[in-house]
């Protein structure tokens, strides 16, 4: 999956295919909504442009939970898009906080599974019945946060029964917000050797993508449904807090190359154009995506 932020993302990756031909038809292009700044025509014009450019590639819309048509990150946009395979809901802390802007009424962030579970199962039921309204995808998803106590599994379980409604039986779309796995380990000298151990197996790929593998066979759901979310940049600085500013391309190749080793067979690129090209560049991954002609 490679994310779109703007419409001349769409040409430089246009430019890429033409020089290199590293993209395959295979590839899902992300239309990031929640792009600070983006306007509903935007992301139309994104999607214009991804149809004439990749004709043979899925088109998939990542929203936000906000209720302003207008503003970034609107729960519901492109739903009526007849060029999208599949939309997606962010559910993460910042994406429910900026929703609380736009609606008053909800209450804070809960960090506990089974009320999150609650919230998700409502707003994704909500996206079905606009979804079977007006016409559009025909599959939904969600990209929740990682954390180690959550059953992604029983999450998975809800996204397919909602992707049901809408006629299709192979499944809801869940990529894991695991992009925290990738960065470099920084343990305080106050943990003691159990608890070091237990932070080191949170901050992996590989245990990470195992894990989450195990919890779908266990509730019997599409393992080729899940993905996981490895964020980068050709410009990162080891010392930075967020990942798409501290993993650098041959980071996220490695963090990859182990995400495969766990058991994972799909991985959303939160990265910038250029980021991607240095990531396709690095050794560990010319093996993987070697270019065509």
């Amino acid at each position: 999956m490679i994310r779109i932020n703007k419409p001349h993302n769409v040409n430089q990756y246009a430019a890429v295919q033409d020089a290199r031909g590293q993209l395959r038809t295979r590839d899902i292009f992300v239309v990031n909504t929640r792009f600070r700044g983006s306007s509903p025509e935007e992301a139309e014009e994104i999607v214009e442009r991804l149809g004439e450019e990749f004709p043979c590639n899925r088109i998939l819309a990542l929203n936000g939970l906000g209720s302003d048509p207008e503003r970034p990150g609107y729960a519901f946009a492109l739903a009526d898009s007849p060029r999208l395979w599949a939309v997606m809901l962010d559910w993460e802390h910042r994406d429910w906080s900026r929703a609380r802007a736009t609606n008053p009424g909800l209450s804070s962030w809960k960090r506990r599974f089974g009320r999150a579970l609650k919230r998700l199962r409502a707003r994704s039921g909500d996206l079905a019945r606009n979804l079977k309204q007006s016409g559009g995808a025909r599959r939904l998803g969600a990209v929740p946060t990682y954390y180690h106590d959550w059953q992604y599994g029983r999450i998975a379980r809800v996204l397919d029964q909602r992707t049901r409604r809408l006629g299709k039986r192979r499944g809801g779309i869940q990529v894991v917000a695991t992009q925290e796995t990738c960065r470099k380990q920084r343990l305080g000298k106050n943990l003691d050797r159990k608890a070091a151990k237990r932070e080191r197996a949170l901050k992996r790929m590989r245990p990470a993508a195992g894990r989450l593998q195990r919890q779908y066979g266990r509730f019997s759901r599409k393992q080729r449904n899940l993905a996981l979310q490895v964020s980068f940049s050709d410009r990162a600085k080891a010392k930075r807090r967020l990942p798409i500013r501290s993993v650098n391309e041959a980071r996220a190749a490695r963090c990859i190359r182990a995400g495969l080793r766990g058991g994972g067979s799909a991985f959303l690129l939160w990265a910038s154009p250029e980021s991607v090209q240095a990531l396709l560049r690095t050794g560990k991954l010319r093996k993987l995506r070697r270019p065509r002609g």
